[in-house]
C-alpha cells in the first residue's frame, strides 16, 4: 500500500497527471455502446454514387448502414447534416505527425540501429537472428537503420492530431523523416487513444530517402556519410547486396548446421529480408526527375516492390512511371518563393518552372494512367493539404479523382481498402461532415469521427513557414509567409493541477532556432527536457524516474509572450498546466 501511494505522488509531481489510482477506462470500450446517425447530408461514398440526402449510421466504431431511406436506431444520437456534405475521412499518405524521437542513438543496433528489434523475418532461416553481435561497427551513423519502426516512436496525446482532424484528415502513413533508411512506416488512425490502439497496419513500407531525410531533397546525407547522391546510391546498392548475401549464408547454415561455423547476425540485414524478397514495399523519397529515374533503376535492379514518395517533378516522367507501373505518393507541399528573397529576378528559370508546374503533376499522372495518392509532404498547416489539392484541380485534375487520391486510392495502395477509404457498410467509421464542397476555400469541417468517436473541431494553428522556408498556401494566410521564431529561452515557473493540489515545477529552457533543450525541476528531482518550437506551439518530452522506472512524458504548450498554457501526458493520463517566464 505504501508503494502504491508513493507512486501516486511521484506521478503527480513528475508527470503532473491524474492520480494513478483513478479508474482508467478503455477508450474503445467506453464508446462500444454509442451509436450515431448523420442525417440529411449529401453522402459522398467515393466508391458508389453520391446520395443527395443520405443517412450514415455509426455503431461500435464501424459504419453500420448507409443509404437514402434507412431507419434511424432509437439509441442513436442524431446529427442533422442538412445542407452539408459527408465524406470519408481523408488519408495523408506520408507524414511524420505523432512521432517522438525519430533517430536511433548512435552506436546501437546493426547499421546504426537503436530501435527495438524488427518484425519476424519472412524467411524462417532468419528466425534466430535476434541478439548476437552485429557485423558492423557500433559507430555507424544514425539514420541508416532499416529496422527502425515508426510504431515504436509514436508519442500521442489527446491534442496531437487536433489540427489534422480539423482539416478532415483521419488516417496517416507515418514514418521518420531523418536519414537514408528512415525506417518502417505505420498506418494509424488519428484518434486520441493510446498509440497501439490507433494502428491499422504495421509495418507498411520501408521508407528510404536520397537526401539524408527531409523528404528526399537530393544531394547526400545532410553533411554526414554518405555525402553525395552518388554515395547514397552506392550505400543503398551495397546494403541490398549484403542483404542478399546474408540470406544465402543463413540458408546454407540452416540446411547443414553440423560442422559449419554459425554466421554472425545483423539486425539491419535481417530487417531487409522482406524487402529484397519483394514482400515489403519500399517508398523511395524522390522529387527530382534524376532521383525518380535512379530510384526506378535501383528498384528494378534488385527486384524490389517500390513506389515513389514526393514526386514533385513526376510530371516530367509520367509516361515512364506508367510504363514501369510505379505508384506515386504525390506531395502537396509545392515549392514556394522564399520569403526573404530580395531579388525575385535572381531565381533560376528551372526553379520558376518547377514552382509553376508542380500543381500540374497530379493531372499529368492521371492522364498517363499512373496510380497515385496524395501526401502532405510535411506541410506545416494541415489545412493546406486540401487547399493545395484544390490547386491540382485548378491545374486539370478531375475533382472526383482528387477526392479518391486522399481516400480510396491510398487505402488500396496500403492494402486496407476493406477497412478505409469510402463510406460503406462494415468499414471503419472515419467520417467528416463539411458545410460545403471540400475544395472550396470557404468550407469548414463541422464534424469529424475517427474509429466511430466524435472529436471536437479545434481552431486552426497560426500560419507558419514549412520546412526549408517552403509554404503550401491556401485557406487563409499569405502564401510564402514566414513567421519569426519566437524566443522561449529562460526560466518558466509552471503550475500543474494534481489530485494532491497544485504542483510547482520549473522549466529551464535553452533555444537554438526551433530546437529546445533544458531541464524540468521539481522538489523530487530534475529531468532533462528536449523539444521543438512550431510558431507559438512548444512540444517537448522528458523522462521521469519513478522508483527506478523510467516513465516518458510528453507535453504541448501555447506561448503568449511570457505566458504558457498546455497539457502533459504520461502513460495515457493527461493534466493541464500554466505558467509564466521569470523576467531576466
Amino acid at each position: 500500500m505504501k508503494r502504491y501511494s508513493s507512486l501516486t505522488l511521484a506521478f503527480a509531481l513528475a508527470l503532473s497527471a491524474v492520480a494513478v489510482y483513478a479508474p482508467r477506462f478503455n477508450r474503445a470500450e467506453a464508446f462500444d455502446g454509442d451509436a450515431y446517425a448523420i442525417k440529411g447530408g449529401a453522402v459522398v461514398t467515393v466508391t458508389g454514387a453520391t446520395i443527395p440526402k443520405g443517412t450514415v449510421i455509426i455503431r461500435k466504431g464501424l459504419i453500420e448502414a448507409v443509404g437514402a431511406d434507412i431507419p434511424i436506431p432509437g439509441d442513436a444520437r442524431v446529427i442533422d447534416a442538412t445542407g452539408m456534405t459527408v465524406y470519408p475521412g481523408l488519408i495523408d499518405s506520408y507524414t511524420n505527425i505523432g512521432l517522438g524521437a525519430t533517430a536511433p542513438a548512435p552506436g546501437q543496433g546493426g547499421r546504426g540501429g537503436g530501435a527495438p528489434g524488427p518484425p519476424a523475418p519472412a524467411n524462417p532461416a532468419l528466425a534466430i537472428v535476434t541478439t548476437t553481435t552485429p557485423t558492423q561497427p557500433a559507430a555507424t551513423p544514425a539514420g541508416q537503420s532499416p529496422e527502425l519502426m515508426a510504431s515504436d516512436q509514436l508519442r500521442v496525446t489527446a491534442e496531437t492530431f487536433d489540427q489534422q482532424r480539423g482539416a478532415g484528415i483521419t488516417t496517416a502513413l507515418v514514418a521518420p523523416r531523418e536519414g537514408i533508411y528512415q525506417g518502417q512506416s505505420v498506418l494509424i488512425n488519428l484518434g486520441g487513444a493510446d498509440p497501439e490502439k490507433l494502428i491499422i497496419k504495421n509495418p507498411v513500407s520501408l521508407n528510404v530517402a536520397f537526401g539524408g531525410g527531409r523528404g528526399g531533397g537530393g544531394g547526400g546525407g545532410g553533411g554526414g556519410y554518405p555525402g553525395s547522391l552518388m554515395g547514397v546510391f552506392a550505400f543503398l546498392r551495397q546494403s541490398m547486396l549484403d542483404a542478399q548475401h546474408y540470406k544465402v549464408v543463413w540458408e546454407l547454415y540452416n540446411q547443414n548446421k553440423r560442422g559449419m561455423q554459425r554466421p554472425e547476425t545483423d539486425k539491419s540485414l535481417a530487417a531487409l529480408q522482406p524487402v529484397v524478397a519483394g514482400q515489403m514495399p519500399v517508398a523511395f523519397s524522390a522529387n527530382s526527375e534524376r532521383e525518380i529515374k535512379r530510384a526506378i533503376g535501383l528498384g528494378e535492379e534488385f527486384g524490389l516492390k517500390f513506389m515513389i514518395a514526393g514526386g514533385l517533378q513526376s510530371y516530367q516522367v509520367a509516361d515512364l512511371l506508367k510504363q514501369k507501373k510505379v505508384t506515386v505518393l504525390l506531395s502537396l507541399n509545392y515549392p514556394q518563393r522564399p520569403a526573404n528573397l530580395e531579388d525575385p529576378e535572381s531565381e533560376a528559370l528551372r526553379v520558376l518552372r518547377d514552382r509553376a508546374e508542380a500543381p500540374k503533376s497530379a493531372a499529368s499522372l492521371h492522364k498517363a494512367g499512373v496510380r497515385f495518392a496524395f501526401q502532405s509532404g510535411y506541410l506545416n498547416r494541415p489545412s493546406d493539404y486540401i487547399a493545395n489539392a484544390a490547386k491540382a484541380i485548378e491545374a486539370g485534375l478531375p475533382k472526383d479523382e482528387a477526392i479518391k487520391a486522399m481516400t480510396i486510392y491510398p487505402a488500396e495502395i496500403f492494402g486496407v481498402s476493406e477497412q478505409l477509404g469510402s463510406i460503406e457498410k462494415g468499414k471503419i467509421a472515419n467520417v467528416i461532415v463539411t458545410n460545403g464542397d471540400l475544395f472550396d476555400r470557404r468550407t469548414q469541417v463541422k464534424h469529424v469521427f475517427v474509429d466511430g468517436k466524435p472529436y471536437e473541431i479545434k481552431p486552426p494553428a497560426p500560419t507558419q513557414a514549412g520546412p526549408g522556408g517552403r509554404f503550401g498556401g491556401g485557406r487563409g494566410g499569405r502564401p510564402g509567409a514566414e513567421a519569426a521564431t519566437m524566443a522561449v529561452a529562460g526560466s518558466w515557473s509552471i503550475t500543474s493541477e494534481s489530485p494532491q493540489g497544485p504542483i510547482q515545477l520549473t522549466f529551464n529552457l535553452k533555444q537554438e532556432g526551433v530546437t529546445i533543450s533544458g531541464e524540468v525541476t521539481s522538489p523530487f528531482g530534475t529531468f532533462p527536457l528536449s523539444g521543438t518550437l512550431n510558431g507559438a506551439e512548444l512540444s517537448f518530452t522528458f523522462t521521469a524516474k519513478v522508483q527506478d522506472q523510467e516513465v516518458p512524458v510528453t507535453g504541448k504548450g501555447s506561448i503568449d509572450g511570457n505566458s504558457i498554457r498546455g497539457s502533459l501526458n504520461a502513460m495515457g493520463q493527461d493534466a493541464s498546466f500554466s505558467g509564466t517566464r521569470t523576467p531576466r
